[in-house]
């Protein structure tokens, strides 16, 4: 067999468009289609020579190459002028605002990853919110969100995956957690401070769960909460000087709530 026969792609491009589209580019690419004339002439080109791939997945992966503009049809050359679209850059370095959202060219991206509509939203609320708190410039936002979604489209799928266990003696929160919790203006060594207890409680508890990381966040949250409440009743217990009240005569000789203590019963 001739080396040159062999078919390659890119693992960019399969892991974006999937390997049967990622072929098929290879193909144009290279020259090795008879006819590029017309929709049909181009899938019996392909079916001639990827003779393991059945005809629907030939002609849906023909349709997403041409719906994205990624292959032309054209009776004067089989040269395919074939680029991803990437998103385009503004050199001026704007910061975060409420009514940002991606643009066509990332929008494009993102739908060829087939990333669910929905969980595309929440992230994207979640970037803004986190990137306008912390006011950075920046001239590649679009660049920036698709790979923060792709990041957390991975640990999505993953997450569902996993099966949920009990806390390990030796856990320690992802780095995402302390840039939450940084929105809470919580710091990293301050949180890290309530991990041995944390994970004391839950081992201790026995439960299974594969959200370890929210749990965590929820911890802090109510710990750090509950902390500067008690920090703020010690601040007003200072203000009252030893021996004086801090209610006049009359109020207190009317407080009757001591009684409520007491049970007769």
């Amino acid at each position: 067999m001739d080396p040159k026969d062999d078919l390659t792609f890119s693992p960019a491009v399969a892991e974006t468009l999937g390997i049967e589209c990622a072929l098929i580019l290879k193909l144009y690419q290279t020259n090795k289609l008879e006819n590029t004339s017309s929709l049909e002439s181009i899938k019996k080109s392909i079916k001639n020579i990827l003779v393991f791939v059945n005809e629907n997945t030939i002609n849906k992966s023909v349709e997403k190459l041409l719906k994205f503009e990624l292959i032309k049809l054209d009776e004067h050359t089989k040269k395919i002028d074939y680029q991803l679209s990437q998103p385009k850059r503004n050199f001026e370095s704007k910061r975060m605002f409420n009514e940002w959202a991606p643009n066509k060219e990332a929008a494009e991206i993102i739908n060829m990853s087939e990333i669910d509509e929905g969980f595309c939203n929440l992230k994207l609320k979640e970037f803004k919110v986190y990137w306008i708190e912390r006011g950075q410039r920046k001239n590649n936002w679009n660049s920036t969100f698709i790979d923060y979604l792709r990041r957390e489209w991975a640990k999505e799928l993953n997450s569902n995956i996993e099966s949920p266990q009990t806390i390990d003696e030796n856990w320690y929160p992802d780095d995402d957690v302390f840039d939450i919790l940084n929105l809470s203006e919580i710091t990293k060594d301050s949180a890290l401070k309530y991990l041995r207890e944390f994970i004391l409680y839950w081992k201790e508890k026995g439960i299974a769960l594969n959200t370890w990381n929210s749990k965590f966040i929820e911890h802090v949250k109510r710990r750090n909460l509950l902390n500067n409440d008690f920090g703020k009743d010690e601040e007003n217990k200072k203000h009252i000087e030893p021996g004086k009240y801090s209610q006049d005569f009359k109020t207190r000789t009317n407080d009757n709530t001591w009684a409520k203590e007491i049970n007769l019963d």
